[in-house]
């Protein structure tokens, strides 16, 4: 059966008339107003496919024309800034509107009131493969993922820096088309990925294009090469070799380089996957005194007057009933800094596991916390004095001392040396008294650098020392394509199935957890899920989906303590007027969630105590739409969503705004948990100690 193809493209501002009183921005904004408007314009009413001319949809069309001449069957989409979603035959009137010039809530408002996500969806149903040629503020304009099932595929072509943004799925592909590709093959930067596909249409009707489909769908990656071979054929009048020979333009390692094919956000080969990949793949929660009130009274916001914090409050573990987290990690500075009260009882209880309410078994590293003596010279630590700790407080897993080789420690070259070699040197004398005596728990050996060969010379050596278990410290803050560099490095020395490595404060989405696992990686941890739900916004409120929610922020009114008493004090308005407002935006959400108030009211209600707080109410009026409007805390199913209801998406003290992280970290568990049975590894260690 021949391939349903479809191609989706984006408007263009130069159009085929351009009157002076086309469409604006704010015509589109009203239904009637639009009406009025177009009949104005209508002599230069044309389709879509007639209507641009900038040089991309020219060069596309160009291809389409030529395929379908050829008895090609392809149909063409355009998503427009001004229309929405098009197809080519749509009729519409001139209009000077574009996502270029709009910043990423803009377009992300606009698009969801033209429902470009949602019609884009129902389309790309019909279709086998489906070609994506937009720049970043037009992919911007779509809700990524789609929903794609086994049997279609997706290709993109756009900037290599648009692959964080769509490759989210399993049959998505990106060829990257940039600069470099523009000046090679001499066309424009804004139109050269409609020329390129044009080239693999026009190759497409001179190969048979039920063949080249057909390749596509079992071999993505072949896209890149019938597109170079679109060059070498002979009617062309230039070919790659006329760009090297005669205008030097490209040789053939250029030629190598350009248009990188993509078919995960960070692609491992065959001959770099690790020899321990699915082996095991754990996520670690660091822990912080990460408890709340189990017993905490939403409706008047307090606590039992007798309630000891220590005593009583619960770690998401016991609200869930199970572990949200593959393990805990648990930091010797925390403990040192902790209450008397709280290490006396870690001691009176027999451990760590007893004070956590965790089973003897469940895997819970220990670390010394280096972030927190970073500007030190060296480290608070002796080797004795990290080891007896590991054994007084029954840590299953016990990291060597370490010195942070980050920021301005890895500028300084004399520095970053003499940091370097302490780390390593903290890890010989760690496996040395570790080996002199008896201890319970697995030792690991932690490893600092500053480029990707120097971590794998590191490394090298602890697997040289005997080391069945190394971490690799100071990447927290490092972007993914750097840990992915120095991953690259280390996974072909990894040097047997059963070998770990764990990353330190390193959790990321799973498209790349699982390529770091398949270059050697099998646990990490990270309190990143947790603490968004109450830094910053946009992303406090975690769905399964992928999606994330800003909380919706209604701020204790207090006049002890807090914003409230901060504003009056500086003549900011009442505090019974904030108290006032404060307890209707509370008793409006509530009423909302009920469904005795409607969306908007409740909406009115909550934006008054936003602006008299001098919130960002232009900007948290559509994100808290956007929340309501969507319910995510109804369809979660958690033990928290299900148990304070709309209280989840509340932004108001530590027994909200943590349990909300509670519920983020649990979403992401649940990813962890799904990655792990698409690849068939079983949970946990086999050989826990």
């Amino acid at each position: 059966m021949e391939k349903r193809i479809l191609v989706v493209t984006s408007c263009t501002g130069e159009k085929i008339s351009k009157p002076e009183n086309q469409l604006l921005f704010e015509d589109f904004q009203d239904e009637n107003r639009l009406h009025q408007r177009e009949n104005e314009l209508s002599p230069y009413r044309t389709t879509a496919k007639d209507m641009y001319t900038g040089s991309q949809h020219l060069a596309l069309m160009d291809g389409i024309n030529t395929y379908r001449e050829h008895g090609g069957n392809i149909d063409l989409n355009i998503i427009s800034a001004g229309y929405g979603l098009l197809s080519e035959n749509d009729k519409i009137v001139p209009y000077e509107v574009t996502f270029n010039n709009m910043n990423s809530q803009t377009i992300k408002n606009w698009s969801k009131k033209q429902r470009i996500t949602e019609t884009l969806q129902e389309r790309v149903r019909e279709y086998d493969l489906v070609f994506f040629l937009l720049g970043d503020k037009y992919l911007q304009s779509v809700e990524w993922p789609l929903s794609i099932s086994g049997q279609q595929r997706f290709f993109f072509f756009a900037g290599n820096s648009s692959r964080t943004r769509v490759m989210v799925e399993e049959n998505y592909h990106l060829l990257s088309i940039g600069e470099d590709e523009a000046k090679v093959f001499r066309f424009g930067l804004i139109g050269i990925k409609g020329f390129l596909f044009a080239q693999l249409l026009k190759q497409a009707s001179a190969v048979g294009h039920r063949k080249v489909w057909e390749d596509l769908y079992l071999n993505p990656s072949k896209v890149r090469d019938y597109v170079m071979e679109s060059f070498e054929s002979k009617d062309k009048q230039l070919t790659l070799s006329d760009f090297s020979e005669k205008e030097n333009r490209v040789d053939s390692l250029k030629a190598s380089q350009l248009l990188t094919f993509y078919s995960e956000l960070f692609p491992v080969p065959d001959s770099l996957i690790a020899v321990n990949y699915k082996k095991e793949l754990n996520f670690f929660l660091p822990e912080n005194d990460d408890r709340v009130d189990p017993n905490y009274d939403f409706i008047n916001d307090v606590s039992h007057k007798d309630r000891n914090p220590l005593l009583h409050d619960v770690y998401s573990h016991q609200i869930y009933g199970t572990p949200q987290y593959d393990g805990l990690l648990v930091s010797k500075v925390n403990i040192d800094n902790a209450t008397k009260q709280k290490v006396q009882l870690i001691k009176e209880m027999g451990g760590i596991h007893k004070f956590l309410h965790l089973p003897e078994d469940f895997p819970i590293m220990g670390d010394c916390g280096a972030f927190s003596y970073i500007s030190s010279e060296v480290p608070p630590y002796t080797t004795k004095q990290i080891i007896d700790y590991y054994d007084e407080l029954g840590i299953n897993y016990g990291v060597s001392v370490d010195h942070l080789v980050v920021g301005p420690f890895k500028k300084d070259l004399d520095t970053r040396q003499f940091r370097y070699e302490l780390t390593l040197k903290k890890a010989e004398e760690f496996i040395v008294e570790f080996r002199k005596g008896t201890h319970k728990f697995h030792p690991i050996g932690i490893i600092q650098g500053w480029d990707p060969q120097s971590f794998k010379e590191a490394a090298l050596h602890l697997i040289n020392l005997g080391y069945d278990y190394i971490a690799i410290g100071g990447l927290a803050r490092e972007q993914s394509g750097k840990i992915y560099e120095i991953l690259r490095e280390i996974s072909p020395i990894i040097p047997n199935e059963n070998f770990r490595l764990h990353l330190f404060g390193v959790a990321r989405d799973m498209r790349t957890m699982k390529s770091f696992h398949k270059l050697g990686v099998t646990s990490f941890d990270s309190s990143s899920p947790l603490r968004r739900a109450w830094l910053g916004s946009g992303h406090n409120y975690h769905a399964l989906s992928g999606k994330h929610y800003t909380a919706i922020r209604i701020p204790e009114a207090k006049e002890t303590s807090g914003r409230v008493k901060k504003m009056v004090q500086e003549g900011k308005g009442e505090f019974l007027q904030y108290k006032e407002l404060e307890q209707n935006a509370l008793k409006a959400l509530r009423a909302f969630s009920s469904g005795d108030l409607g969306l908007e009211e409740a909406l009115s209600a909550i934006l008054r105590y936003d602006e008299l707080l001098g919130e960002k109410r232009e900007v948290h009026e559509d994100l808290y739409r956007e929340v309501l409007s969507e319910r995510p805390w109804e369809t979660c199913g958690c033990e928290i969503c299900k148990t304070i209801g709309i209280d989840t998406i509340v932004f108001r003290g530590n027994n909200r705004n943590r349990r909300r992280g509670f519920h983020n970290t649990h979403v992401y568990h649940e990813q962890v948990k799904a990655l792990r049975t698409s690849l068939d590894i079983s949970h946990g260690e086999s050989d826990q100690v």
